[in-house]
């Protein structure tokens, strides 16, 4: 079972690549908290369920709940800082049918009469918002596939292991998005990259888990740099094609074991991020953070080894709207 969701207006509806069903029915909670669902229906068991939040122009948190027959599950309020409330007052405890991560749910068991809640705190009601609900098998046998050969030009190339030694090893997604931001945004300037990086470096760490990679954490600090994005789940290459010949690269979750992907920088990795920017029949074109120097970023990799490193687990992606001057 594939199911994806997109609410968005504004901006949303006219940038980014992939369609947009409907718009969001907000719920006015009062004291400005408002709230939005996604019926899911019913989740098979080993199911992964990726949420996705981003609002321009404006101070915002979220939060996102998923409800279901079984109880109810929450993920961490997003900014994610030391001391960030939740905004779900009245929940207890988490059901235990299913399993909550970092920025995804993965269900235990057969979920009946499901749907995401998200409440967002802020001024006034959300305007310039993408909302995103993906949901898809844990584990799936990758297919390669038939797709239109596609590529963009390359983007600006940035290494994390030119990064401070303490850290360096640990920043491949806002080393990724520094990339995916400077190619959208059109930053020729090296000194322009280079303030962009540290300020993601910084604006993507989590305090809690003191970790980098948290999805929307990246997302978040995106749309504060005014570019919608969105993280969802693929089963195969048609999301990711969609989003080249509209003219953004997306930014693909990988794992593969010794001898998995050949010409890596990794040896094996147990979740990597990476920006593809062009596919063929045979081959992806990407820009691996984990290269150890800038000359070495762009790398070419097998398809057929790409897919399985990332459409076989989870197959999550980050997604970007056009730049809205490209209206």
């Amino acid at each position: 079972m594939k199911f994806t969701r997109r609410l968005g207006e504004t901006q949303a509806a006219a940038c980014y690549p992939l369609p947009i069903h409907d718009q969001a029915q907000w719920q006015d909670l009062g004291a400005g908290a408002w709230q939005t669902q996604i019926d899911l229906g019913e989740l098979p068991a080993d199911q992964i369920v990726v949420p996705s939040f981003v609002l321009i122009g404006t101070e915002y948190q979220y939060q996102f709940a998923v409800k279901h027959g079984h109880g109810a599950n929450l993920l961490r309020a997003i900014p994610a800082t030391a001391d960030s409330k939740t905004l779900f007052p009245d929940h207890s405890e988490n059901s235990p049918m299913v399993s909550d991560h970092i920025d995804c749910w993965h269900s235990r068991a057969v979920i009946r009469a499901a749907r995401v809640i998200l409440r967002v705190e802020c001024e006034t009601q959300p305007r310039n918002y993408l909302c995103a609900v993906s949901t898809r098998p844990l584990e799936i046998d990758a297919k390669v596939g038939a797709v239109r050969s596609v590529a963009l030009e390359q983007p600006p190339a940035i290494s994390q292991m030119t990064a401070a030694e303490d850290f360096r090893r640990r920043i491949c997604s806002p080393t990724a998005l520094a990339m995916a931001l400077a190619y959208l945004q059109k930053l020729y300037d090296i000194e322009q990259r280079s303030k962009l990086w540290s300020e993601l470096i910084t604006g993507c760490y989590d305090p809690i888990t003191k970790a980098y990679g948290m999805w929307p954490q990246a997302t978040y600090q995106a749309g504060r740099l005014d570019c919608l994005a969105a993280v969802e789940c693929s089963t195969d290459w048609t999301e990711l094609e969609q989003a080249l010949l509209q003219g953004t690269p997306v930014i693909c979750s990988i794992r593969f074991e010794n001898g998995e992907l050949d010409t890596a920088p990794l040896a094996r990795t147990s979740g990597h991020l990476l920006l593809v920017y062009g596919i063929n029949k045979d081959s992806v074109f990407a820009m691996d953070p984990a290269a150890a120097d800038t000359n070495s970023v762009a790398h070419i990799y097998d398809r057929e080894q790409f897919a399985a490193a990332w459409l076989r687990h989870r197959g999550a992606a980050y997604f970007f709207g056009r730049a809205i001057t490209d209206r």
